[in-house]
């Protein structure tokens, strides 16, 4: 095998969206090329991304833009730490803080904060794609410029987009699609939802969620630590990164022609095996999609026995040639779900479902997926309806216990939640105390001010979340939602064209229900919220570096924006203070300074607030 030949044709399929091998595989045939021609210039650069990938002209960087060098093991991450504490020790440094944060897999990318986007391409030369912001590409800050991940938010994705069928092949990857995204000449429908949902994105690295410790308290918990940061990341991860943060270690350390020697990328290899699948068991949601799960030859996996896996959509099923006899394989890398990474050999056979195997229903096609339009008569709907609905109005008691007694009893609406006594409880099944407790929650529901756009998200309709029905009960009440059109939606920010008339249409469906149950409880209304005038940091941008003696910085930020301000990652022409504590990034000064921008101490930022 020539391996340099194989991982060059390797990464052009990654750079192109059509990867041909896992992530585990290609850095294992690296580690093969190191070990037999450690002096290949394959192994000495930034792996190359085609000129003709997208049809932006080329960008030199002013500054190169390096891949990261990685560690699958304890052991070689324990190398870095060491390397990097040798020459902290020969600084006469005597504290060394690292920074980890998600390592996001998607197109990385850099943005200049005045409407220039450009891939890494090879590190020393990208590509233009700043009419990937003309498409709809969503930033967070416009201003600030930055190195980032092109990325799509992931449940977005997984609700929206994963299965569907697009030029004869499902959608399946996150950052397949944003490749594809990028180098679309128009937009499609699939595209336009997600520039629709601000769901497609360009996430800088420093606006990423973080921890920040030592070596030997990294090292001891970094399995925590790495779930942790990917558990919260809204973003597809495939591992995490973790950086030296003093500037003088990163001076005297340097960096290759691929890498930063003060950064390092921790990963762990996806396991992989093949099996057989005995059966699809077909599955349905709150929400009504069916979706397959295949029952499979047991196979240990990361120390886990695995017995099911997803299969996402009945169109995967249809176009992969799964079922009962298919030979597969499936991968499981670190913390992530099992999920099928290739089918071997096709199943004889394939079929899919004509009617819901739950309530009969026959069932109708829903993009991609089958879709069972029982609704709430459909009991495994109803259960992770009902469930939702509760949970999300905080009835404290509202588990999946609970919640199978209310659904095989006598409930068969929403509002009927409220009219439950005690008694009704354990008519249904339910234990003395456990009816007793469930009843005085619903109570103090009734009692307790709940806000209205709390309500709305209850009842889970489809592309509305919590955030958008909120701002739509900025505009009107919810004892008002009889006179909301899809063009009514379509003029508030944040509602696009494809999916306002589908929520309206699913509010006037609702609304006698959402009535009832407005009926019932004590509503605080979204409208009647005034913000104050008086706040200390109202219409403020500011930045905190450094680290603080009063409080986390993380919790600062959330007192800042409660006072008022806007919280900016990075300093730019706009921001008003910079917020010093100790330690702080000499990059933030020296910007803030050359912008003659407000820099206040720890002790004098809280005289601020307190006059």
């Amino acid at each position: 095998m020539d391996l340099a030949k194989t991982l060059a044709e390797a990464n052009a399929a990654y750079r192109a969206g059509t990867p041909i091998m896992s992530d585990a595989e290609y850095d294992g045939l690296v580690d093969e090329l190191r070990a037999t021609d450690p002096q290949h210039p394959f192994l000495h650069q930034v792996e190359p991304e085609s000129e003709t990938l997208f049809s932006g002209s080329k960008v030199r960087h002013v500054v190169p833009m390096l891949s990261t060098d990685k560690a699958y093991t304890a052991g070689e991450l324990a190398a870095f730490f060491k390397r990097v504490l040798d020459v902290a020790a020969s600084l006469g440094i005597d504290k060394v803080l690292f920074r980890a944060t998600p390592k996001l897999d998607g197109l990385s990318g850099r943005y200049d904060g005045q409407g220039h986007l450009s891939t890494r391409g090879n590190g020393l030369d990208g590509q233009d794609i700043s009419d990937a912001l003309k498409k709809g590409l969503y930033l967070e800050n416009p201003d600030l410029a930055a190195d980032g991940e092109i990325v799509i938010d992931q449940r977005f994705f997984e609700e929206n987009l994963q299965g569907r069928i697009f030029n004869d092949r499902p959608l399946t990857h996150p950052r397949n699609y944003m490749v594809g995204f990028i180098g679309a000449d128009d937009l499609h429908e699939h595209h336009a939802m997600a520039v629709e949902a601000k769901a497609a994105r360009f996430v800088p690295y420093v606006t990423l969620g973080d921890v920040q410790a030592e070596a030997d308290i990294m090292l001891a918990d970094i399995g925590n630590i790495s779930q942790r940061l990917r558990d919260n990341c809204p973003y597809l991860t495939d591992g995490i990164v973790i950086e030296a943060m003093d500037l003088r270690i990163r001076e005297t350390m340097g960096a290759t022609n691929h890498h930063h020697r003060w950064q390092i990328a921790f990963k762990t290899k996806g396991e992989t095996a093949e099996t057989v699948v005995r059966a699809i068991t077909w599955q349905v949601g709150r929400t009504g999609r069916v979706t397959p799960v295949l029952e499979i030859e047991p196979v240990e996996l990361s120390g886990a026995t695995i017995r099911r896996v997803t299969a996402h959509t009945a169109a995967i099923v249809q176009a992969k040639g799964i079922g009962a006899g298919a030979v597969i394989q499936i991968i499981r890398s670190g913390e992530v779900i099992p999920k099928v990474e290739d089918v071997i050999q096709p199943a004889k056979a394939v079929t899919v479902p004509e009617r819901c195997p739950c309530c009969d229903t026959a069932l109708e096609t829903d993009g991609e997926y089958l879709f069972c339009p029982g609704g709430i008569e459909c009991i495994s709907q109803a259960l992770g309806i009902l469930e939702h609905f509760c949970q999300t109005l905080e009835i404290d008691g509202s588990g999946p216990g609970i919640i199978n007694h209310l659904v095989h009893g006598t409930v068969e609406t929403f509002s009927q939640v409220f009219t439950l006594t005690a008694d009704d409880l354990e008519n249904m099944g339910v234990s003395s105390g456990v009816a007793k407790n469930f009843a005085a929650a619903i109570q103090e529901r009734k009692r307790q001010p709940i806000d209205d756009w709390r309500i709305l998200a209850a009842f889970g309709i489809r592309h509305l979340g919590r955030g958008d029905a909120k701002k739509l009960l900025a505009k009107t009440r919810i004892g008002g939602l009889n006179f909301v059109t899809g063009e009514f939606l379509a003029a508030i920010d944040g509602f696009g064209p494809i999916t306002s008339p589908l929520i309206a249409a699913d509010i006037q469906r609702l609304l006698p229900e959402i009535n009832a149950v407005v009926h019932h409880l004590t509503i605080r209304h979204t409208m009647d919220a005034v913000q104050p005038t008086n706040l200390p940091l109202r219409g403020k941008r500011v930045v905190f570096t450094g680290s603080f003696s009063t409080a986390d910085r993380k919790v600062l930020e959330k007192q800042a924006e409660a006072l008022g301000a806007q919280v900016q990652s990075g300093v730019n022409a706009k921001t008003d203070f910079l917020i010093l504590g100790d330690k702080p990034g000499s990059k933030k000064v020296a910007a803030a300074q050359a912008l003659s921008i407000a820099v206040m101490d720890e002790i004098s930022y809280v005289d601020f607030l307190r006059h």
